[in-house]
């Protein structure tokens, strides 16, 4: 959801909001308090300029990362061996 009706509340570069303060009001208050009152944190994240999320790093591979879960299991079925415990969750 964005944070106002024309999207762009808090930006800092070539857009900014055209917004009234009621406006944004009135477009937040289309949240219910009864669903508000079950998210325990809000928080405003600001816009990542697509050239600087483009040009990070990359991140760790999915064949690492199943190598990784795979270790993982192997250790559990290791911990719980003789047990009808299969995993920590149920």
């Amino acid at each position: 959801m964005h944070a106002c009706p024309c999207g762009f509340f808090g930006y800092e570069e070539d857009r900014s909001c055209t917004c009234t303060p009621h406006q944004v009001q009135r477009y937040r208050s289309k949240i219910s308090g009864p669903l508000l009152d079950r998210i325990d944190i809000h928080i405003e994240v600001p816009k990542v300029d697509f050239k600087t999320l483009s040009e990070g790093e990359r991140g760790e591979s999915s064949a690492s990362i199943r190598k990784r879960v795979n270790q993982a299991r192997k250790r559990q079925q290791e911990r719980f061996r003789g047990s009808e415990t299969k995993t920590n969750s149920t």
